[in-house]
C-alpha cells in the first residue's frame, strides 16, 4: 500500500474501510427505497401520507434515524409503540383499526412486519464486513506497482467494491418486487466496460491459465492479444494485415456488439397477431415514446466513444509478448463477458418459457448477468451461471416449508455466486482453466447443459400438469 493510509495501523485502516462499507450500504438502502415499485413508509427517507399524520399516532422522525445501523435500531419504536396512543376517532379518520390488541403501526401501508428494520440493519453491517475483508485481502497482495499515485491493490479493491454494491442493490430490489430496474443495471455494466478500458491490468487473465485461444496472426502461437487474433483472421481471409485494417475490424465488431446490446435493452413489443404493418407501427411507436429510449441512446453514444477511443489508442501490431494485454484487449474481454453472461440467462429465459409456458427468467436477470460478466469476464460469467442454481436450490427447499409463493427471485443467487467467485477466483481459475480457456469446449459444455435444462423443464411441466389433474 502507498501513501499516508498505509502508514496507519492495520486495525485503523480496517475500521475506516468498514465505516465506508456501512455508508455505501446505507446509500444502497436509500436507492432500493427509491427504486421499489411500491412505496414503503418504513424507511427513514419517506414522509407518511397526510391521512396517517394524526397527532399522537406516529412518532416523528429525527435526523438520528438516518444514521446507518443505529438509525434502523431506533426505528423499532414504530413496531413496538403502544396502541393506546391512537384514539378511536383518529383511527376512524385514518382507516386504522380501533382494536387495541396490536400496535397501531402494524397497519401503516408498507410495514409488512415488526421486523422491518432487521434486513436493512444487517445489510449495512454485513456489507461493511464484506468490504473490510476484501480490503484485508488486497492489503496482503500489495506490491510496488501503482497507477499514478494509487496502488494497484487499492484500485482492484475499489472495482470489486463497486461490483458488490451494484449486486447488493439489485438483490434487494429483486427480493422486494421480483424486478431488477434498468436504472440500476445500465450504469452497472457501463461501469464495467469503462473500468476495463481504464485499468486493463485488472482484467487480464491470470498468468497460470493455459492459453489455447486466440492464436496470433500466424495461427501458431497462442496469445491473449485481440489484435493478434484479428490479424490472424484477416490474413486467413486474404485481407492485408495493416494497423488500419486491424483497428477497423475490431472497432466495427465492438460497435455491432454494443449496438445489439443497446437495442436489446429497449422497451420492445412486437405482436405479429396484429398484422405485420400494425406490429411494426406499434413497435416503433413504443420505442419512440418510452423514457428508457433516451437513457439507452445516451449510454449507447458514450459507449461508442469509449470503444473507438480504446481502438484508436492501439498503435502497434507488435504481439511478440504472449501475455500482452492493453486497454483494447481488456475492453474486448469485458464486452465478451457481458454478451456471454447475458446470453446464458437469455437462453434459459427462452428455453424455460417454451418448456414451462410461463416466463422462467425475467429480463432483469439478463441485464444483471451482463453487468456481472462485464466485471469478471466470460470465464467468470460461466462459473457464476453454474454456481447460482445451488443457492437457488437451497432457497427453494427452505421456502417450500415456509411460504407458498410460487415466484422465486433469481437475481440474489447470481449475486451470491458472484461473491463466491470473486473470493475464490484463484481456486476456480486453477480448477477450470484447462476447460474454460478453450471456447470450443466451453461451447459444447454449454450446449449439453441447455439440452439437459430443457429436458428437466419439460419433465417439470408434465409433472405439474399431472398434479393439477389429480
Amino acid at each position: 500500500m502507498t501513501g499516508t493510509v498505509s502508514q496507519m495501523p492495520e486495525i485503523f485502516q480496517t475500521a475506516i474501510v468498514f465505516v465506508l462499507g456501512v455508508i455505501m450500504a446505507a446509500f444502497g438502502n436509500y436507492c432500493v427505497d427509491r427504486l421499489d415499485w411500491r412505496p414503503r413508509y418504513r424507511s427513514p427517507w419517506r414522509r407518511f401520507p397526510e391521512q396517517l399524520q394524526v397527532k399522537g399516532a406516529l412518532p416523528k422522525r429525527t435526523w438520528v434515524d438516518r444514521i446507518p445501523i443505529w438509525g434502523w435500531a431506533r426505528l423499532t419504536r414504530y413496531a413496538y409503540a403502544k396502541p393506546e396512543s391512537v384514539k378511536k376517532s383518529s383511527a376512524k379518520r385514518t382507516n386504522l383499526p380501533s382494536n387495541n390488541s396490536e400496535s397501531a403501526y402494524g397497519w401503516i401501508p408498507g410495514w409488512e412486519s415488526r421486523g422491518f428494520w432487521i434486513r436493512p440493519l444487517l445489510t449495512e453491517f454485513l456489507f461493511g464486513i464484506l468490504i473490510a475483508c476484501r480490503y484485508s485481502y488486497w492489503s496482503t497482495q500489495a506490491s510496488d506497482a501503482t497507477f499514478g499515485p494509487v496502488s494497484i491493490s487499492i484500485i482492484a479493491w475499489g472495482v470489486e467494491t463497486l461490483l458488490f454494491w451494484f449486486a447488493l442493490c439489485a438483490s434487494l430490489v429483486d427480493l422486494d418486487d421480483y424486478v431488477i430496474p434498468d436504472a440500476l443495471m445500465l450504469p452497472g455494466f457501463f461501469s464495467g466496460l469503462a473500468l476495463s478500458a481504464i485499468f486493463p491490468f485488472l482484467f487480464a487473465p491470470p498468468l497460470n491459465m493455459p492459453i489455447l485461444w486466440p492464436l496470433d496472426w500466424n495461427g501458431e502461437h497462442a496469445t491473449f492479444s485481440v489484435s493478434a487474433f484479428t490479424a490472424n483472421a484477416l490474413a486467413k481471409n486474404g485481407i492485408a494485415v495493416t494497423l488500419g485494417n486491424v483497428r477497423a475490424a475490431i472497432g466495427i465488431a465492438l460497435t455491432l456488439a454494443w449496438s445489439f446490446w443497446a437495442f436489446a435493452l429497449l422497451d420492445r413489443r412486437f405482436y405479429l397477431r396484429l398484422g405485420l404493418v400494425k406490429a411494426f407501427s406499434l413497435f416503433f411507436r413504443r420505442i419512440r415514446r418510452s423514457l428508457l429510449t433516451c437513457y439507452v441512446a445516451g449510454l449507447w453514444i458514450i459507449g461508442l466513444v469509449v470503444i473507438w477511443y480504446a481502438t484508436l489508442r492501439f498503435t502497434s501490431l507488435d504481439v511478440s509478448q504472449v501475455y500482452s494485454f492493453n486497454s483494447l484487449d481488456a475492453l474486448v474481454n469485458s464486452m465478451v463477458g457481458l454478451l456471454v453472461g447475458a446470453s446464458l440467462i437469455w437462453a434459459v429465459r427462452l428455453v424455460g418459457g417454451m418448456a414451462l409456458g410461463v416466463e422462467a427468467m425475467g429480463f432483469g436477470d439478463v441485464i444483471l448477468m451482463g453487468m456481472i460478466g462485464a466485471f469478471i469476464g466470460w470465464q467468470g460469467a460461466i462459473v457464476v451461471f453454474f454456481v447460482a442454481p445451488f443457492f437457488g436450490l437451497v432457497f427453494g427447499i427452505l421456502r417450500r416449508f415456509s411460504s407458498t409463493a410460487p415466484e422465486i427471485p433469481y437475481g440474489p443467487f447470481l449475486c451470491l455466486a458472484t461473491v463466491v467467485y470473486v473470493f475464490r477466483r484463484e481456486f476456480f481459475n486453477a480448477a477450470l482453466a484447462p476447460y474454460i480457456s478453450d471456447p470450443v469446449f466451453a461451447l459444447v459444455i454449454g450446449g449439453v447443459g441447455f439440452v439437459m435444462l430443457t429436458v428437466a423443464l419439460v419433465i417439470l411441466r408434465i409433472v405439474k400438469s399431472m398434479i393439477r389433474r389429480s
